[in-house]
């Protein structure tokens, strides 16, 4: 996965562009673990709060999301379940 700096993608939103596929995987993964920090994880949040994503960001971060950390298997209830 290519690296970016959590900073350059905070300022990318702050300054209203699109992300990119590989920056939204690389942010959500990064911080899975523990490499972008809370802080600034919450600054990024800001910034999306208040320039928003468009529908191809939020499709990509959401399977960003679904397809990080371990997943668990619950297909023994007889139930929709939702993993996240």
């Amino acid at each position: 996965m290519e690296p970016f700096a959590a900073v350059e993608i905070i300022a990318a939103k702050r300054d209203r562009n699109e992300l990119s596929d590989k920056q939204i995987d690389w942010t959500v993964d990064a911080y899975t673990r523990g490499i972008i920090a809370d802080e600034q994880m919450s600054a990024l949040l800001m910034a999306i709060l208040l320039n928003g994503m468009n529908s191809r960001e939020i499709s990509r971060w959401t399977n960003a999301m679904i397809n990080s950390g371990e997943r668990m298997n619950w297909s023994a209830l007889d139930r929709p379940t939702a993993d996240k």
